[in-house]
């Protein structure tokens, strides 16, 4: 991967030093000025795109194994440093997947809806429960923050920058593609306040 996104950088760079010297030349042309400095801005973005993409694309479902998905979510709070967070208490089915793959799309899903509630500063903690549905396990994680725009994951599952320092916007990309690759999906709902997410993984057999 890293080999790829070198070539693919290339080209890139290309263009960022031809734009470089027709922005000298058109100087006295504001219009031309303006054209060339957008050529470099989306020069600039389409190579932090690829390098996200990359990473995306990196990621590979190694073993499966039967995993307690309640444990992974207690684990996930603990490292994500997550104090309020209303885990259900009811019987929680297991389901079948990568540990490892399983443990970072529970921590993005949890952050996320942390962070929202947060900065909609309101009083009522997110939640995690699970549904089970047919052979499918949900885990369901409810925010109370600001809502979604759209419950259309071809929407909101997109490569983007993040606003937020420190994060490329890859969370809920990354989640979607773990959940791929164990034949699951990403479903949104808008309940009214703030949103919920439910990450769709295979029940364990038995």
């Amino acid at each position: 991967m890293e080999r790829l996104l070198h070539d693919l950088r290339g080209p890139l760079n290309a263009l960022s030093m031809h734009a470089e010297v027709l922005k000298r030349a058109s100087a006295d042309d504001p219009a031309a000025t303006a054209s060339v400095r957008t050529i470099q801005h989306e020069a600039e973005r389409l190579a932090d795109m690829l390098a996200s993409a990359m990473q995306v694309i990196a990621l590979e479902r190694g073993d499966t194994t039967r995993v307690s998905l309640r444990s992974v979510v207690e684990t996930a709070c603990a490292e994500v440093a997550v104090k309020d967070l209303v885990v259900a208490d009811t019987p929680w089915p297991d389901v079948t997947c990568d540990p490892g793959l399983l443990a970072v799309a529970v921590a993005h899903l949890i952050r996320n809806a942390v962070e929202a509630t947060e900065a909609a500063k309101a009083p009522t903690p997110p939640e995690v429960s699970v549904d089970k549905c047919g052979e499918m396990v949900g885990l369901v994680v409810r925010d109370y923050g600001a809502g979604l725009r759209s419950t259309n994951p071809k929407v909101l599952i997109r490569l983007r920058a993040s606003s937020k320092p420190g994060h490329r916007g890859l969370g809920l990309v990354i989640v979607e593609r773990i959940a791929r690759l164990h034949g699951g999906s990403l479903r949104f709902d808008a309940p009214g306040t703030g949103a919920r997410v439910t990450l769709l993984l295979p029940s364990a057999p038995g």
